[in-house]
């Protein structure tokens, strides 16, 4: 469970830039990946009901909501407590990009086509 927190906490990171375009819109029916510093990868579903679905390193799923506020993207996982931070925008199926995560490592988000 830890390692599934961690994956949450740690991915709500994905969307630290200006907003520009709407980077969710995209993400409807595809999926955001996050591949960390060892190699190990986190999958978001993002739906337009603002849900979510988490598919951990370690194969936990955790549901939740999300919601754009001007430049934050929020999360809460169903029994957690809300993260936010800034949110990614102009982003498109196939573009890949590195960011700082919540803990200062170097993250690898990719918004892949299909889930």
């Amino acid at each position: 469970m830890k390692k599934t927190i961690a994956a949450l906490v740690l991915g709500v990171s994905m969307f630290a830039s200006p907003a520009v375009a709407d980077t969710m819109e995209n993400a409807y029916g595809n999926t955001i990946v996050i591949t960390y510093p060892s190699g190990a990868s986190a999958r978001y579903h993002f739906n337009a009901d603002q849900t979510f679905t988490l598919i951990a390193p370690d194969g936990a799923q955790v549901t939740g909501s999300y919601e754009i506020a001007g430049d934050q993207i929020c999360l809460t996982p169903a029994g957690g407590e809300r993260a936010c931070t800034q949110y990614v925008a102009g982003k498109s199926v196939g573009d890949s990009w590195t960011q700082v995560a919540t803990d200062g490592s170097q993250i690898t988000v990719t918004l892949q086509a299909g889930r």
